[in-house]
């Protein structure tokens, strides 16, 4: 043995480095964290049903021209219609009159275009615009 204490066990302990204090999350970092993920999930609970509610009256728009019922159909006879597929997949606050229906080449052209309003939280409010057309 050279006479030099290396310390054995001991003495390499010493050397690694171990944290002061140990790191997680913080209570601002779990609030904030839970604010933004409320925040996203307002806004997806807000705004998804109004795009469920979009492709259900697109589908019986489209429907109705891939069958070629629309080209025998009066525009008040496409929006009974439609009306009657949106009772039953229960579709509120669809306004029908947004319906238009026209004839391009001999084919059926149903053109959907309206503005939902959805109100977020006071005096915010969300615009979704949809134009669409089923040929």
């Amino acid at each position: 043995m050279s006479g030099v204490n290396d310390g054995g066990i001991a003495g390499t302990m010493k050397y690694l480095s171990m944290p002061a204090a140990q790191q997680g999350f913080s209570k601002f970092g779990l609030l904030m964290t839970l604010i933004v993920l409320v925040c996203f999930l307002t806004f997806g609970l807000k705004v998804l049903p109004v795009y469920i509610d979009h492709n259900f009256v697109k589908g019986v728009a489209e429907d109705m021209v891939e069958s070629g019922r629309a080209s025998s159909m009066t525009q008040a006879e496409v929006r009974e219609e439609v009306g009657r597929g949106l009772a039953i997949n229960n579709v509120r606050g669809f306004d029908i009159n947004s319906i238009t229906t026209s004839i391009n080449g001999g084919d059926s052209v149903i053109s959907i275009k309206y503005e939902r309003r959805i109100p977020l939280f006071a005096n915010v409010d969300i615009v979704v615009s949809f134009d669409d057309r089923a040929e």
